[in-house]
């Protein structure tokens, strides 16, 4: 009779007791979990609070640092697998029941990406009933784990016109990962403008440009997405969530894998428990005055290897990232401008790896793409300002190597322009003509050898042909050291004298190619100057230059 009496109860109780009863008890099952996953976690004592003999950031409570020493993770014990198990079943449950509750869906989503099931995980998502904003963001964080980056970018697009105006603006707010100049930018906007330059600042950052969909951009988001879900529940570290908490997570991401270590205060044991990100990690912001307007950037802009860093991101399918070696060169092509590259790869792995090769031009907040094909690396773009990206990624080792930075227009007078140089080896058979042909044999890494003669070749564009143009090629050195300079006031070492050569030419077709072959004095050493020097008939003259290393 009792029996029967409670069930009654049951059964009269009003549906949100039930409610209520479910998520205390979903509640109690996640803080028994991480409870279980403290007590049996991995122990490292080398990782430790201090153990990395330095602190690279402090925030609030946390010691963040990063020595780049890119450790594996540390295999996770199978009672922590068993126990998340068990927790999943009683979430799966109880999200089943009240599929409209935000605790009970987003605790699901992070625990099944935890267990290496993203794609249930997106699943469980699309199953969420609870505001359309929050389901869309727990299905972008899922995608971004999958790897699925544009995908991502267009639900989390969906998720940002859902979502309410403040929050959507707090979501669009880059203040706490920029630097301090790009911050007072900030300050100064409005919640609009600093959604348009969040924008242009993604671009700008976004690692590899070949990757479709902006990765670091769901990074950003999908850390904000669990900083949502994290703050009312218990955390593997034991301590409750606060503002420093937050901070941590939206500038270096969250820990994917955890350590403890323990130290001994007299009969006491003390635990602290480390929270490991993926590495290698990365500082992919570009160091810029403003982006208001398309900045002006140099190939070191980006320091990608910064130890404090503002902000960190290691992204999942790049395993290694380096700056690419290259050559770049213009043509002119009339009102536009053809734009060809030689690369050298410095990874030996990626060396031997099936390796893609892309191009790419950001101009006008548009950008674009190209691939390698015909065994050339090129692309014809509007003779104007432009920020290039070239990439080579491979397809196994996932590692990369990049060189970004600012081109711009060819300059143009009275209808003659001049390519960029390029140097190459004339010991293996190109004799000039088309200038994209001697690529191949493009010198990379600007360094030549005294012994060996110099190729520099380019193209000249004239309105008309059969039009005479005087032209001057000088080598001269740039930096001549302390030691040089007082052997040669003794007289005991010639004077480093810059090579000039000056000639008559006729431009017999409307573009040319043309190429001198020649050879440096014997003694030569350091960083020299290539300078080409056009001068059409009445007209100002045309300048183009490259550095080279010269050794022995």
């Amino acid at each position: 009779m009792l029996i029967t009496g409670w069930l009654l109860l049951q059964l009269l109780s009003p549906a949100s007791q039930a409610h209520e009863r479910l998520l205390r008890d979903a509640r109690s099952a996640q803080a028994r979990f991480e409870s279980v996953r403290r007590m049996h976690l991995p122990r490292d004592w080398s990782r430790g609070l201090g153990g990395s003999g330095a602190c690279g950031t402090r925030i609030g409570r946390y010691c963040y640092w990063y020595d780049s020493t890119e450790s594996p993770p540390v295999a996770e014990p199978s009672e922590i697998g068993d126990a998340r198990a068990k927790l999943l079943a009683v979430l799966d449950s109880a999200a089943a029941r009240s599929p409209e509750d935000a605790w009970l869906v987003g605790q699901r989503t992070r625990y099944l990406i935890e267990a290496g099931r993203p794609d249930a995980a997106a699943t469980a998502a699309r199953d969420c009933r609870a505001e359309r904003w929050w389901c869309a963001a727990l299905e972008g964080l899922a995608l971004h784990i999958a790897e699925q980056y544009a995908a991502a970018d267009s639900v989390y697009a969906v998720a940002l016109r859902a979502m309410p105006v403040a929050q959507r603006c707090a979501w669009l707010d880059l203040r706490l990962l920029v630097s301090d100049r790009l911050r007072r930018e900030l300050d100064r906007a409005s919640c609009d403008e600093r959604a348009a330059l969040a924008d242009r600042l993604w671009t700008l950052s976004q690692p590899l440009w070949s990757t479709r969909g902006n990765d670091l951009r769901t990074e950003h988001f999908a850390r904000l997405t669990m900083a949502t879900i994290l703050p009312r529940s218990a955390s593997a570290h034991g301590m409750v969530w606060g503002d420093d908490s937050r901070e941590l997570l939206l500038r270096y991401g969250w820990a994917e894998w955890f350590t403890r270590y323990e130290s001994e205060y007299g009969v006491y044991f003390s635990a602290t428990i480390t929270g490991h990100d993926r590495e290698p990690s990365y500082f992919f912001f570009p160091d810029a005055q403003s982006i208001r307007s398309m900045p002006p950037l140099r190939p070191d802009a980006w320091h990608f290897r910064d130890p404090i860093a503002r902000t960190r991101y290691a992204p999942r399918h790049v395993k290694g990232l380096r700056e690419l070696r290259h050559v770049l060169a213009r043509f002119p092509r009339r009102d536009s401008t053809l734009v060809a590259v030689a690369f050298q790869l410095r990874d030996s792995s990626l060396a031997r790896d099936s390796i893609g090769a892309y191009l790419a031009g950001y101009r006008r907040s548009e950008l674009r793409l190209g691939e390698a094909r015909d065994g050339g690396l090129w692309m014809m773009i509007p003779n104007d300002t432009m920020i290039a990206s070239i990439e080579v990624r491979g397809a196994t080792t996932k590692r990369a190597e990049r060189a970004r930075y600012t081109i711009d227009p060819l300059p143009h007078t009275g209808g003659w322009s001049l390519s960029d140089l390029l140097l190459f080896d004339p010991t293996r058979g190109y004799s000039g003509g088309d200038a994209v042909r001697a690529f191949p044999e493009a010198i990379v890494d600007a360094r030549v050898s005294a012994r060996s003669a110099l190729g520099v070749l380019w193209e000249i564009e004239s309105p008309a042909p059969s039009q005479p143009v005087g032209m001057s090629l000088t080598v001269e050195p740039l930096h001549v050291g302390f030691a040089r300079r007082i052997a040669t006031r003794l007289h005991l070492a010639r004077e480093l004298a810059p090579v000039r050569l000056r000639w008559q030419s006729v431009v017999q077709r409307s573009r040319e190619g043309q190429s001198v072959t020649l050879r440096l004095p014997p003694t030569a050493r350091g960083r020299y100057r290539v300078i080409l020097t056009v001068e059409p008939p009445g007209g100002p003259s045309l300048s183009a230059s490259r550095e080279i290393d010269v050794d022995r």
